[in-house]
């Protein structure tokens, strides 16, 4: 698959409230950005994989707006032990942290186009 297929195929899985991941068949290894070859052994041998869209904050920092209004940005390692930036949406500030079991939550941005960010697992 050439990169456009790559990322076509992620809008269509993020459509079906799915998670995707790359896993490398030559080297095992996985990522989440769309990418034709593998940033490991630079292999074309990829295949798209489908998370269970659970992990956990590895990081995370907050963003304040001069409404006052709070937006959360974390790195998230999922399961599978790939990573991925997304947005944390809470109305608990205080649950938000470095460690903190958190799930994939799929909302429409765009009209038609889903996209993947993450809450917290109480």
């Amino acid at each position: 698959m050439n990169l456009n297929e790559i990322i076509q195929t992620y809008y269509e899985y993020f459509n079906k409230e799915k998670l995707p991941y790359i896993k490398c068949t030559n080297c095992g290894h996985v990522f989440y950005y769309p990418r034709a070859i593998c940033p490991k052994c630079l292999s074309n041998k990829l295949s798209i994989m489908e998370s269970k869209g659970e992990g956990e904050i590895y990081s995370e920092t907050k963003f304040v707006n001069e409404k006052g209004q709070v937006t959360i940005v974390g790195l998230i390692k999922l399961e599978e032990r790939f990573m991925i930036y997304a947005n944390i949406l809470t109305n608990r500030l205080e649950e938000v942290s470095i460690d903190k079991k958190v799930k994939v939550k799929f909302k429409e941005v765009i009209k038609g186009q889903k996209f993947p960010f993450f809450t917290t697992i109480s």
